[in-house]
């Protein structure tokens, strides 16, 4: 018989995954405020590398032993690369346009390619609610064409998708990857391969791997590079105590936290059909993590 989950878990879980969806929210509005010093390459080194120095220093002090399972290499490889791919999509995208059209493209494609990816490879049924949610993704790319006024499709909002499709891609690995695979050693994995590949890029286009920061600049790399290691964290206790869809659509709620902390921090301001756009999309990200009804019979 499962072990019966207390009120006070099942708060933990929720407290936690708001948590997350709270990170998540800000992530875009520390990435913005490092673009005054730092290149979008830069960021995401600054960020990858002192998310590794902490993930190396907790396997020392709890003196655990990476290890990845019995998984193919090739899934593995393909995992910590498209996932630092993602993060650096993104950045791109904060760099080009506003944090929540940043935020509001990524989870459209996101969503898109996980109904898309699950089908293909995981045999997942698209449901009515995941039709729902289609249908309401498309309905919001509709608005944000602002097709009665100027459009606000542009760079920003196309490193957004792409950012959305290749964390769709990353997600589908670590769907494979999690059930063996100790999250402290993928979360190495993947703060090193991310630190190095945009430490590739840097090199590549003759920008300095390392610049000169004020204290306050340091203290947010700092927050944005450790936060990545509190979300994972998170991540474990909220699904945990909660179920995955209603995990899911709690997590979502970055979809609310980034342009409102964007709003307050950075002083963005939101057009109407960006705001019509963006809820749309967090509808469908609702109707996506409803479980799927019962077949008759």
């Amino acid at each position: 018989m499962s072990k019966q989950i207390t009120s006070t878990q099942k708060l933990i879980g929720i407290s936690s995954l708001l948590a997350v969806g709270v990170l998540f929210g800000l992530s875009g509005v520390m990435a913005k405020y490092l673009s005054d010093s730092l290149n979008p390459y830069q960021v995401v080194e600054y960020r990858f590398a002192i998310a590794l120095i902490a993930a190396l220093a907790i396997v020392i002090f709890l003196r655990k032993k990476i290890h990845f399972g019995t998984h193919d290499k090739k899934t593995l490889a393909l995992f910590a690369v498209s996932f630092p791919v993602s993060v650096i999509l993104f950045t791109l995208a904060i760099f080009n346009t506003s944090v929540a059209l940043a935020v509001f493209s990524f989870y459209i494609a996101t969503l898109v390619s996980s109904f898309v990816l699950g089908k293909l490879f995981f045999g997942e049924r698209i449901h009515i609610y995941k039709q729902i949610a289609l249908a309401l993704v498309l309905l919001a790319v509709v608005v944000f064409t602002d097709p009665f006024g100027s459009a606000t499709l542009g760079v920003g909002f196309a490193f957004g998708l792409l950012s959305g499709v290749v964390q769709g891609i990353a997600s589908s690995f670590q769907k494979k990857l999690s059930g063996t695979t100790d999250r402290i050693s993928l979360l190495v994995l993947q703060t090193a391969v991310g630190a190095a590949l945009a430490a590739i890029v840097l090199l590549v286009i003759s920008e300095p791997l390392v610049v000169s920061l004020s204290g306050f600049d340091w203290f947010i790399a700092g927050v944005f590079g450790i936060s990545m290691l509190a979300i994972s964290y998170l991540f474990l206790v909220g699904f945990k105590y909660t179920n995955l869809n209603t995990g899911s659509i709690l997590v979502s709620s970055e979809l609310l936290f980034g342009p409102l902390f964007a709003l307050l921090l950075l002083a963005e301001s939101l057009g109407p059909h960006v705001i019509i756009g963006g809820i749309l999309t967090a509808i469908a990200a609702v109707f996506a993590n409803i479980a799927a009804p019962k077949k008759r019979g």
